[in-house]
């Protein structure tokens, strides 16, 4: 069928083939740094190729807008999820201690946990929210005056924005 076509021509389209797609996506992901390294900003030295996205970000984040700031730092914040979620289960339990020991009332209770689910934005907006509202309703079931439910402890989350 394609007896017109020796392999060497097909090798070679296929070669230039493939180059044109790597340049495309190459400056596709590449493009700021490769624009710095033309305009002088940057030396080829100082580049730093490597699949780590802080640093990437950071990188192209240079310029110093306030905006630009705010969302490097969220951008940190939210890879610290997973320790934030550890620490606000450590606190929930304390504070569930604290509430039974302290004899308060289930609103009151309800008020603390809204207190301290505010001061975790990022978990609130995770995955590891379900994680969370499982700890409180497991450690509460152990006090019948503090008992939640899950869809109450979901209301607390909102409430707490």
């Amino acid at each position: 069928m394609f007896t017109n076509i020796s392999w060497g021509n097909y090798i070679i389209a296929v070669t230039i083939l493939l180059l044109i797609w790597y340049l495309i996506v190459g400056f596709r992901c590449y493009y700021p740094d490769l624009r710095a390294i033309l305009n002088g900003e940057k030396n080829l030295y100082s580049l730093s190729f490597r699949n780590n996205p802080e640093e990437k970000l950071a990188a192209h984040l240079q310029k110093g807008s306030i905006d630009e700031n705010r969302e490097l730092s969220s951008y940190k914040e939210s890879f610290d999820t997973l320790a934030d979620a550890e620490e606000l289960s450590d606190r929930i339990k304390g504070a569930i201690k604290e509430s039974v020991e302290r004899n308060l009332s289930l609103e009151e209770f309800q008020n603390y946990l809204k207190l301290l689910l505010s001061e975790y934005p990022f978990v609130r907006i995770s995955t590891l929210r379900e994680n969370i509202n499982a700890i409180i309703v497991k450690n509460c079931k152990s006090y019948p005056g503090l008992l939640l439910t899950p869809s109450q402890v979901d209301v607390l989350w909102e409430e707490s924005t």
